[in-house]
């Protein structure tokens, strides 16, 4: 398909952080009078502060955790750096680390055992604009369009919700008649400057996760 339009929902979720509020009240026993101001007529006694719950050590950069919380804990879990040959994985060969993409985190997905989906999911982020297409037009150049995402056929589109586009959208078939064959799919969140990849041996499968992934 060429430049064909891939109908779905627009990618990232947002991430509402509730930040918890204690307040302290101070009350006086009794049936005196209130005190003058600036007299204090009772002691407070403090308590020892709770131990604060904390994460095991992800060992991500602060700019590979901001990337990590653009997709969601209810997409993604378990979020690391991502190695440099996952960065540049296919469809098509990618930029590495030292040609813009200034993060890069290897996630595992919700997807349960048996369900069609992905078990990882690569995200990139890109020091400017100009990166991110730069990548997505030499991975598209990589691949010989023939046919559509939908249907499990290599090619190069675009994704948006209604009329709006959000980004690239490409697939691939990867070692097609090897034991590891697999589809895989890269897409370009223009806003984000940011892209994805993902792959799996069930193409429909895939694609299906990828709708569903990239809902609001």
């Amino acid at each position: 398909m060429r430049r064909g339009q891939v109908a779905a929902l627009a990618a990232g979720g947002a991430v509402v952080v509730a930040a918890g509020v204690t307040a302290l009240l101070l009350t006086t026993g009794g049936g005196g009078p209130a005190p003058a101001a600036g007299t204090s007529t009772a002691a407070v006694t403090t308590r020892g502060t709770p131990p604060v719950a904390t994460s095991p050590p992800d060992n991500l950069t602060p700019a590979q955790r901001a990337l990590a919380a653009t997709l969601g804990p209810l997409r993604v879990r378990d979020c690391v750096p991502a190695p440099p040959d996952r960065v540049t994985e296919p469809p098509g060969q990618g930029l590495s680390p030292d040609q813009g993409v200034d993060a890069a985190i290897l996630c595992q997905t919700n997807v349960i055992a048996g369900e069609p989906g992905p078990a990882e999911v690569v995200a990139r982020h890109y020091r400017d604009a100009a990166t991110l297409k730069a990548d997505a037009d030499r991975r598209a150049g990589a691949i010989n369009d023939i046919g559509s995402c939908a249907a499990g056929e290599p090619s190069t589109e675009t994704w948006g919700r209604s009329t709006r586009q959000l980004g690239t959208f490409l697939c691939d078939r990867v070692a097609p008649g090897a034991p590891d064959a697999r589809f895989a799919v890269f897409w370009t969140v223009t806003a984000d400057q940011s892209a994805l990849s993902a792959a799996s041996p069930d193409s429909a499968g895939l694609i299906a996760w990828w709708r569903d992934f990239t809902k609001p």
